[in-house]
């Protein structure tokens, strides 16, 4: 690929590689503190030519980084965006970043290219989820990022020249409904989840759970592991909230399911996944509970779910709230099979279908 040839490209916009022939560029950026007040620091000549090499020798690595965003219409260089490899506590991530210069500012650029870059993260790069870490005062960035329907998910401290700055993460899950045969790996993430699920509520007795399609043995699936946290006394679940909130889980509230309380996906894990604190005794547990033992036990049953899953993925593949609703049915169906009541059954359907796509189990 030439320097000049895009990478991404959207409506306005041409993500390209940089060069040392954009060192100009680059600079007009780096060295502007107005630019660069977020990073209370401007870089020197050879610091922006460190920057660009920088860059390079990720585009080797993993295929992006930075790159240079030039306007169609004029061919002008309007900023820098990118796709970014990270670490989030030690968990791989893929970021997004934007630098733009301060003329073009308010124009709506780092929206258009940051939404361009989170397309390719999911549909190129197949990540479960786009993360962005931005400091607490840079509001035009926190503005784009949840523009893009990012949501906050942690916050880490980075010492950068040894200045300790504050970062809030924010993160997306991707939205494309993937169905994929059955993976092994499955059981080595809930077997890590649960371990640092566990870590976290050390001293509060607690049960947990795989639930959800990746629990079962040979059936396709999305990749996205579900749990769920049952505690001895519902009691203890204030606490149980605030642990996991302080170790990347962050609650929120039931989505108008009772008996169930749904948390983000901490990013300090780099797999999807789904973690909710359950209530024993409620409908919202026993249907995880009972589908999942009946699917184990019922080979031909899972073929069909199985089945039914991939004609509705390939039918939905970007709208997850079809794809679950036109399952409902059916799983419904195989919890009275199970032994639910009736009356149950329609309720946790009538709750599954109001509430939001991306937190039923799979």
């Amino acid at each position: 690929m030439g320097n000049s040839d895009p990478v991404i490209e959207t409506e306005r916009l041409i993500l390209r590689k940089m060069s040392e022939m954009d060192f100009a560029e680059v600079a007009s950026m780096m060295q502007d503190p107005r630019v660069m007040y977020a990073w209370e620091y401007v870089f020197s000549n050879d610091e922006v030519r460190e920057w660009i090499a920088r860059m390079q020798a990720r585009y080797d690595t993993y295929g992006y980084a930075y790159f240079l965003a030039v306007e169609k219409r004029s061919g002008s260089v309007i900023g820098q965006i990118g796709i970014l490899p990270g670490e989030i506590y030690g968990a791989p991530q893929i970021g997004i970043g934007y630098i733009l210069k301060y003329d073009s500012r308010g124009q709506g650029y780092a929206l258009e290219g940051a939404r361009g870059c989170m397309e390719y993260i999911f549909r190129s790069l197949n990540a479960p989820f786009a993360v962005a870490d931005i400091r607490p005062e840079n509001g035009a960035s926190l503005a784009v990022a949840r523009k893009l329907g990012l949501t906050l998910r942690d916050e880490i401290v980075k010492v950068v020249r040894g200045k300790t700055m504050p970062h809030l993460v924010l993160a997306k899950d991707s939205p494309l409904v993937r169905v994929v045969p059955y993976r092994e790996v499955w059981r080595e993430r809930f077997a890590l989840l649960k371990e640092k699920v566990e870590t976290a509520l050390k001293g509060i007795p607690v049960r947990i759970e795989h639930v959800g399609s990746t629990s079962v043995p040979g059936l396709a699936a999305k990749d996205v592991i579900d749990a769920d946290v049952i505690p001895a006394d519902w009691k203890q679940f204030p606490e149980i909230a605030a642990r996991l909130a302080s170790s990347g889980w962050r609650g929120r509230g039931d989505l108008g399911i009772p008996g169930r309380e749904a948390f983000e996906a901490s990013v300090r894990l780099p797999f999807a996944h789904h973690l909710y604190v359950c209530r024993t005794g409620t409908p919202a547990l026993e249907n995880h509970l009972l589908l999942r033992n009946y699917l184990h036990t019922h080979p031909a049953e899972a073929a069909r779910y199985e089945a039914l899953k991939q004609k509705l993925a390939a039918r939905f593949p970007e709208d997850v709230s079809r794809y679950c609703e036109e399952k409902s049915s059916l799983i419904a169906e195989m919890l009275v099979s199970s032994g639910m009541d009736g009356k149950s059954v329609e309720e946790i359907k009538k709750q599954n279908l109001s509430s939001p796509a991306g937190i039923r189990t799979e």
